[in-house]
């Protein structure tokens, strides 16, 4: 039975990657791939990565063992990268996809903003603190 990381080397060797410039692509080194290396389990989030990157490829072939190596016109819509896909399932429905690329960042630039909102107004506490000190030492 195949490993998650020996299936991995087949996908990219079958569509044409060489397999230092797939290590690359994933953000890996060979070594992860051979020897007591290639023995260890690949991370939730490096596989998450890994089909993220690479949409055509069979998450149940990936990790099971299971189909084919490639999803299927049925499987997958594809990889959207405009902000709305417009077209029809295999049943016949219309279908409408809208994605907003900005969105993560909008929601993760509110979520630092407000963390830095709650530092300042603690920060801001501790100051006055701070100051009523020194000026009832100063009297």
């Amino acid at each position: 039975m195949d490993t998650v990381k020996e299936r991995l080397l087949q996908f990219a060797e079958s569509q044409g990657i060489p397999k230092m410039e797939f290590y690359k692509k994933i953000s890996t080194v060979q070594s992860n791939f051979s020897g007591k290396g290639g023995e260890s389990a690949l991370s939730t989030d490096k596989i998450m990565q890994i089909l993220m990157m690479f949409p055509d490829l069979n998450s149940d072939w990936l990790l099971l063992g299971r189909g084919e190596m490639l999803r299927s016109a049925t499987q997958s819509v594809g990889n959207i990268s405009h902000s709305t896909a417009v077209g029809v399932n295999v049943n016949g429905n219309d279908i409408n996809i809208s994605y907003d690329p900005l969105l993560p960042t909008v929601e993760s630039l509110s979520d630092s903003v407000a963390k830095l909102t709650a530092q300042n107004a603690q920060l801001l506490g501790e100051l006055s603190r701070l100051i009523s000190i020194v000026e009832k030492k100063a009297l």
